[in-house]
């Protein structure tokens, strides 16, 4: 019986702070979510790197959080997603009490990122390095007071994943 390493991750997440869903069409998913599902539109954003962009929507109900994001350009990090992964998941935002503690120890484990930790009032981010086995990305997310996105931050991440041509 294979014995559980104490190095272990142990309870460093808390639920799920939101999921980031790739889409081809802006638009259309918005209609799916809000007339379709019944989410409520909180906010529309557009993002620019020095190369490419992105544009996104924020969703909430019942504090269920989805944020839909397409891209641009065909090079944008959203259009190489959808075209390595398909649409779908672009990652899942994990709650956490100490972004510190769970850098650290998932780097013990190997665990590699595509972004340093972003910070801004209330709120701090970091993103995994996108596992090619299942496809996937995780978001680390402190919130201490900050109940959305900030800008600032959503900026600066869009723009460490362009300089890292990180999708």
């Amino acid at each position: 019986m294979k014995q559980e390493s104490s190095a272990s991750p142990k309870n460093l997440f808390r639920n799920i702070d939101h999921i980031a869903i790739a889409v081809r069409e802006l638009e259309m998913a918005i209609h799916f979510f809000v007339e379709v599902l019944g989410f409520e539109l909180v906010r529309r954003r557009q993002i620019a790197g020095e190369k490419t962009g992105m544009i996104a929507a924020d969703l909430n109900h019942n504090n269920i959080k989805f944020v839909l994001l397409q891209g641009t350009e065909p090079d944008s990090q959203v259009s190489k997603l959808i075209k390595n992964f398909g649409p779908g998941i672009a990652h899942i935002a994990l709650a956490v009490d100490d972004i510190d503690e769970v850098v650290g120890e998932l780097s013990e484990q190997g665990l590699k990122f595509d972004t340093t930790i972003i910070s801004g009032a209330g709120l701090r981010q970091i993103f995994t390095s996108r596992d090619f086995n299942s496809g996937m990305s995780f978001e680390f997310i402190e919130r201490s007071g900050e109940e959305n996105f900030l800008d600032q931050n959503v900026q600066e991440l869009f723009s460490q994943l362009e300089k890292k041509d990180a999708y």
